[in-house]
């Protein structure tokens, strides 16, 4: 099977929990790219304290003001506050190896009971002497290990015109202090090369699962309102875009989420 990557311009893996059953764009432009991401969490209210099981919706998009090729994401890092937690105890674990170079289907049979998400993807490929064209396929969310530590496990796969597959590890760090409570790092030259990007994604992130007889899930939150207060403001994530030859690209989101009864 061809295994010729894309290059990621703007892979949505953002795992922007939006405490509102509203969904809402976040638009934010600099050096030339324009980058836009919206997100849906359900359900719309959460538990004060207890972070309770979430689904989440993530579409993005990456363009340039003129329409032409944006650059390449050389890195990205996503800061997720500290009420918004990945939970993987019990959950079965993937292997790069398993999902890396294979179709979809392949995957999902090799590696199935990890998955954690699942959406589409749209990107133009890129080959010398020609003109970029338009491709699109399926983006799956594994729950993933490499050398012991956890990972995520992004592998997308098309077969137009020709079969094609990349992989996508964000390790998973935990953070001590701050807002933040979680980051997720990526470095996209090591997997997607130089042949295109990845300019629009839709992606549900969801896993619930028993683990010793109890119902978990992957993707939980929780609503910091103080006591008496049903609603609370806070900053949800910081996401950096770094990209070659122009300034990284930060943005904050904050979210207003309400309190379950």
């Amino acid at each position: 099977m061809g295994t010729r990557a894309l290059k990621a311009g703007g892979l949505g893996l953002l795992l922007m929990l939006a405490a509102t059953g509203v969904a809402t764009a976040v638009v934010v432009q600099a050096g030339g790219v324009r980058i836009t991401v919206l997100s849906q969490i359900m359900p719309v209210k959460l538990p004060r304290a207890e972070p309770a099981p979430i689904a989440v919706f993530v579409a993005g998009h990456l363009a340039t003001p003129g329409g032409s090729v944006p650059p390449q994401l050389q890195r990205l890092d996503i800061e997720v506050n500290r009420h918004g937690l990945l939970r993987s105890r019990g959950l079965p674990v993937c292997h790069p190896r398993q999902v890396q170079a294979t179709t979809t289907e392949r995957a999902l049979a090799n590696c199935g009971e990890t998955l954690v998400g699942s959406g589409q993807f749209w990107a133009h490929i890129i080959l010398p002497g020609q003109e970029p064209y338009p491709t699109q396929g399926r983006l799956l969310i594994f729950n993933g290990r490499r050398h012991g530590d956890p990972v995520l496990l992004a592998q997308i796969y098309t077969d137009n015109p020709f079969d094609s597959s990349f992989l996508i590890e964000f390790a998973i760090r935990r953070i001590s202090r701050g807002p933040y409570g979680t980051e997720l790092s990526a470095a996209f030259p090591e997997a997607l090369g130089e042949w295109g990007y990845v300019d629009r994604i839709k992606l549900t992130l969801k896993r619930r699962y028993r683990y010793l007889g109890r119902e978990l899930s992957y993707f939980n939150a929780a609503c910091p309102a103080p006591k008496p207060a049903k609603r609370a403001s806070f900053p949800l994530a910081h996401v950096t875009f770094s990209f070659a030859a122009s300034e990284p690209i930060g943005a904050t989101e904050t979210k207003t989420c309400g309190v379950a009864q």
